[in-house]
């Protein structure tokens, strides 16, 4: 079980997973061979999966950051997926959801008529409602 020290540790990770042993050690009071087993001993428990990188969508040529609420009939479920699936380069996430709508997507589009021309697509499979991002805070 995570102590205080680890949860410090895992929310600077967070701020930067390539932050260096040795800051990391002094903002969390630690020696560097402590801090460094510490995260040795998240990553062998599973606790820490994996280090990502964040993008600025706009500069990448995304600028169509939207959430996608889904919500799918069991016997469209097949297709919804195999759909997702075909332009999981558009999503950064696929959530799983309880409550009104079945699935959440998290996904950024090159412009309005690739999104359009999802959504037509995805309106055969499922109902869906569309939250657009109109600032990253």
């Amino acid at each position: 079980m995570p102590d205080e020290i680890d949860l410090a540790i895992i929310k600077q990770l967070n701020r930067d997973a390539r932050i260096k042993v040795s800051h990391l050690a002094q903002l969390v009071h630690l020696t560097a061979p402590a801090v460094a087993a510490r995260i040795q001993r998240l990553e062998d428990a599973d606790i820490i999966t994996r280090y990502t990188v964040e993008v600025d969508l706009d500069k990448l040529g995304f600028p169509r950051q939207v959430f996608i609420q889904v919500a799918v009939q069991d016997r469209q479920h097949a297709a919804y997926l195999a759909l997702v699936k075909r332009h999981h380069n558009d999503f950064r996430h696929h959530y799983r959801t309880t409550g009104q709508f079945d699935y959440l997507l998290e996904g950024a589009f090159q412009d309005r008529h690739v999104l359009t021309r999802f959504l037509q697509t995805l309106g055969t499979l499922a109902t869906y409602e569309v939250i657009d991002v109109i600032d990253d805070i």
